[in-house]
């Protein structure tokens, strides 16, 4: 039958809110025809309505369902329409809503049957395009259950055929089953495709987060070796946007915030604070979300999405800290490291037009690589690796990969210790708190106070106990009982070792022949 036989008789009565005079005029309540023993096929009006209206509130969604659905898994055939005009629109790289759709629809002859009014209420039925991957499963289920139906009833018929024999008929009925299968398991949908000049004016649009640094819509990693203070960096990037500060020099765009701080929340608010009061900025201007807790983003990402639509978040950064900490997979398994990252591509890039960025840590050996299989660069947008040189509180940001532009220049960034307070026991809480040292100034600066202090004060604790002439075994002794005590043998050792080096390079003493030599004045 023709388009509009098809469409009289799969016909689709409009929501219940709908008057009979808002509906158009083919509109009525012809009941949609019945399945095997007057049952009707499954499918499901809200989910179509509300995939085809996320798509015209916001046609970017189209790639998170377009491996799932073509214009035949809908049920109506004016879903279907509505759909294929759609895909066209996107494939043409022209925009998507309620008069481009209704106009695209005129060149099926479909306009003035489906109608300018239902296609408002499609726009109207969801908020927006937040969930359209959950209805897109729900579509597809309830189409792959049809073709079940309809194969079943096919092979039903065969079964009767006693001209055939039952070695054949098995066959085709087995055949038929696997043709489902593939249809269910790969709906052959097509891939948008645009011309050159749509490529270029969408290269032309290429959005940053931070301009030339992290871009929009991208999955990227920051990772680096224990204790090289890639989460300090992380916060203080995350930080930046959140306030729409410049970072590392370089503009930002403002927007929410979502941190996952899968290793533990707790500490988290210590360095939020920490930053905030070296900065001397109100933590309640931050627009930033936290959850405090690990989570297999490759199963449950859905309840991330859910939980900030719940709360009307559309994070313009999404943190991952960490990677180990939200994948339950093989790190060296290509196809389950890809499972994941294509995940989180469709949950929160495509589905927020976001970055994402995760903190990810090296390997024992390799430690200018992340850990784990090579499919993580070949997936990612950008790469970034923190190093750190063990005798100072400074971190190098090097740029490994950046697919949408040039490498910046490596970065370095000093931690500093900021006070916040006393506990109930009456100690001291600090944390430490990151910031990019774009001048020369402030990276010598920034090494004169290492010098002085050093990590937790080591440095000037093992100055203050340095007496012109001792032995260098004296001093070991000394720093072991007074300065680092309670802690293993190798890290008394390592945290000697930092200090005695930091004071050398300063300038504040000399070991020589075994001996300490004090060379500050008056000593």
């Amino acid at each position: 039958p023709n388009n509009k036989a098809r469409r009289a008789r799969w016909r689709v009565v409009a929501y219940d809110s709908m008057s009979a005079d808002d509906a158009p005029p083919s509109w009525h309540d012809e009941p949609i025809p019945s399945g095997q023993n007057e049952r009707e096929p499954p499918w499901s009006r809200e989910a179509e309505q509300s995939v085809l209206g996320g798509l015209i509130l916001d046609s970017r969604a189209l790639p998170l369902v377009s491996d799932l659905l073509v214009d035949k898994s809908f049920y109506p055939i004016d879903h279907q329409a509505v759909f294929a005009a759609i895909f066209r629109l996107c494939s043409k790289g022209q925009p998507v809503d309620v008069i481009t759709v209704f106009e695209e629809l005129k060149q099926d002859g479909a306009a003035e049957e489906i109608g300018l009014a239902y296609l408002n209420s499609l726009a109207a039925s969801v908020p927006s395009a937040t969930n359209i991957r959950r209805y897109a499963e729900i579509v597809h289920d309830k189409w792959s259950e049809r073709l079940l139906i309809q194969s079943a009833d096919e092979q039903m018929s065969l079964a009767w055929n006693s001209g055939l024999a039952l070695d054949a008929r098995l066959e085709r009925m087995a055949s038929a089953l696997a043709k489902v299968e593939q249809q269910r398991k790969n709906p052959g949908s097509r891939v948008p495709m645009v011309r050159l000049g749509a490529l270029r004016e969408q290269a032309a649009k290429i959005r940053w987060v931070v301009k030339h640094v992290i871009p929009a819509e991208s999955i990227g990693m920051l990772f680096g070796g224990s204790g090289t203070f890639k989460s300090f960096i992380a916060i203080d990037c995350a930080l930046h946007i959140a306030h729409g500060l410049p970072w590392m020099g370089r503009r930002t765009t403002r927007g929410p915030v979502l941190y996952i701080a899968a290793e533990g929340g707790a500490g988290l608010w210590n360095r939020i604070d920490a930053w905030h009061r070296d900065r001397q900025l109100d933590w309640n201007d931050a627009d930033m979300a936290v959850i405090p807790m690990a989570i297999d983003l490759t199963a449950d990402a859905w309840r991330v999405v859910d939980a900030a639509q719940a709360q009307g978040i559309t994070p313009a950064m999404v943190v991952v800290d960490t990677l180990s900490q939200t994948y339950a997979g093989d790190e060296n398994s290509s196809n389950e490291m890809a499972a994941y990252l294509r995940e989180i591509g469709l949950r929160f890039r495509l589905m927020w037009g976001c970055s994402v960025m995760l903190i990810h840590h090296t390997g024992h050996q390799a430690t200018e690589r992340p850990r784990g299989t090579s499919a993580i660069r070949a997936n990612i947008d950008y790469m970034f690796g923190v190093f750190r040189d063990e005798k100072e509180m400074i971190a190098t940001v090097n740029c490994v990969k950046q697919k949408d532009g040039e490498l910046f220049r490596d970065a370095l960034f000093g931690l500093s210790v900021a006070e916040l307070g006393f506990d109930d026991e009456n100690d001291s809480i600090t944390s430490l708190v990151a910031r990019h040292l774009g001048t020369e100034d402030q990276i010598t600066e920034a090494k004169a106070r290492e010098a002085e202090a050093g990590r937790g004060g080591r440095n000037q604790r093992l100055m203050e106990l340095v007496q012109n002439g001792m032995t260098e075994k004296e001093l070991r002794k000394a720093f072991y009982e007074n300065v680092v005590d309670g802690l293993d043998g190798d890290a008394k050792k390592k945290a000697f070792y930092r200090a005695r080096m930091s004071a050398i390079d300063a300038g504040l003493m000399e070991v020589a022949e075994g001996f300490v030599i004090d060379l500050r004045k008056g000593r």
